[in-house]
């Protein structure tokens, strides 16, 4: 008995039409790179080195790198003009700090301001709030709503201010 090859080729075929159309694909949501983690750091620091400009030094407890930003924990900036900027949280983005939860920037002549959230460009290396702020420096205090520290050139602007200024000949 001699197979035809005509039955061998129908019977390829219909095999492939039951591989073909008995199987049904499964669907996955999709996954964005954006959101996923690339690689996470504990004990962090990153050093902003530059030939005629101030260096930077930036510390965190936990850092998680993104494809687009960095996230940091516990965060403390410094720089060598002796300014500190301290946060239970950021976000380094296209060169600027993006920080909130418990921010309090001081610099060594006793200026201190904390507030609920700020941007510092490190570029133009301004400090930027939006959110009431509280200043205090020897022993007056300043409030307000929105602030502005132009830090290299010791520059600050505040708008809506309520102020107790203390002179040094005050009793």
């Amino acid at each position: 008995m001699a197979v035809r090859i005509e039955y061998l080729l129908v019977l390829v075929f219909a095999i492939l039409l039951v591989a073909v159309f008995g199987f049904t694909p499964t669907s996955r949501a999709a996954i964005s790179g954006k959101i996923e983690k690339e690689v996470q750091f504990e004990n962090f620091e990153l050093f902003n080195l530059r030939e005629q400009d101030s260096s930077q030094k930036i510390h965190a407890t936990n850092a998680v790198k993104y494809r687009e930003y960095i996230k940091f924990d516990n965060v403390h900036v410094s720089d060598d003009l002796g300014h500190t900027v301290l946060s239970d949280r950021a976000r380094y983005e296209n060169d600027s700090l993006f920080m909130n939860q418990n921010v309090k920037v001081s610099r060594d002549d006793g200026l201190d301001f904390s507030t609920q959230s700020i941007s510092y460009d490190l570029n133009k290396k301004i400090i930027t709030t939006l959110t009431p702020f509280v200043l205090e420096v020897n022993q007056s205090i300043i409030r307000g709503d929105k602030l502005v520290f132009e830090v290299e050139k010791n520059i600050i602007s505040a708008s809506n201010v309520d102020a107790s200024i203390w002179f040094d000949g005050q009793k």
